[in-house]
């Protein structure tokens, strides 16, 4: 077997590892409860954010009256609504190429409808999401690696900088050539948020990919790979992360490992010479 090979085998390795653990996920009782839940949640637009944010600073998660009740959960009295805008949607029939009619939603306008925060309410209790929502990584980064992916970054023309716009741990902005990493983290977890977002910049910047879900599930896939290279646990983030990207689907994480196995290889041939072979990749594991 050549040494090739054997990295190769390694980082395959490293994604079946990822692949096992989105699987054991899947298949627990808080993730089946969790989705149960999470799917009855609507997904708001960044204006509805806003307006909610505006109203309710302290607001954590949102629903309508009857989206409560269909949970077990029942408005206060007395609680006053959160305003935010939904679509009218009328059915209309038009015809396609072929001179066939079909029908299809279209909007017209806004209309005000109001919301309830999960304080706003009483009842059921509600799963326990944060059982597998992703953790902050602990810890120290080995040695010299944040400037090495910041030099990698660089070389194909991004800059990186610490700060936070929201409550995201990073970005990459494809526009401005800029990838952003929270300051406010440890050196472990600012290390595998670089990482996640120069996959990012160095798979999606020419182009969409089928969907923001195949996006995520690519990136935290090459942070995992790449951090388990170089002796960096991330499991605790990178599984559940991508259980939750994939929605639990195993056969998703299977169906982008090539495309993020050749990433984090790109990724571990840059940042120094050593790890462009095994003895290296030991030398960063010890």
């Amino acid at each position: 077997m050549t040494k090739t090979e054997t990295r190769n085998d390694r980082l395959q390795a490293a994604h079946d590892k990822l692949q096992q653990a989105v699987a054991e996920i899947a298949s627990g009782d808080d993730w089946k409860r969790m989705l149960q839940v999470v799917s009855k949640f609507h997904r708001y637009s960044f204006n509805n954010h806003l307006m909610i944010f505006l109203q309710r600073p302290d607001a954590t998660v949102v629903a309508g009256f009857n989206r409560w009740k269909s949970l077990g959960r029942f408005v206060k009295k007395g609680e006053k609504g959160i305003a935010i805008f939904a679509p009218c949607k009328y059915k209309t029939k038009i015809e396609d190429d072929n001179g066939d009619e079909k029908s299809v939603q279209q909007i017209r306008g806004f209309r005000v409808v109001h919301v309830f925060d999960i304080s706003q309410t009483e009842g059921d209790e509600l799963p326990d999401l944060e059982a597998v929502r992703p953790q902050l990584l602990d810890g120290e980064a080995p040695e010299g690696i944040w400037d090495a992916l910041a030099d990698q970054a660089a070389s194909i023309g991004y800059e990186v900088v610490r700060e936070q716009r929201g409550k995201e741990n990073g970005y990459c902005d494809f526009l401005n050539k800029r990838i952003a990493v929270r300051p406010d983290v440890s050196t472990a977890q600012g290390v595998k948020t670089l990482i996640h977002e120069l996959g990012h910049a160095l798979l999606h910047a020419d182009g969409p990919v089928r969907s923001r879900e195949v996006a995520e599930v690519e990136v935290e896939s090459v942070a995992y790979i790449v951090c388990h290279a170089l002796g960096l646990d991330s499991g605790d983030y990178s599984f559940p992360y991508v259980a939750r990207w994939a929605e639990g689907s195993t056969d998703l994480v299977k169906e982008t490992a090539e495309r993020s196995i050749v990433c984090a290889k790109q990724i571990l041939e840059g940042l120094q010479p050593e790890t462009s072979n095994d003895s290296g990749m030991e030398a960063k594991a010890s």
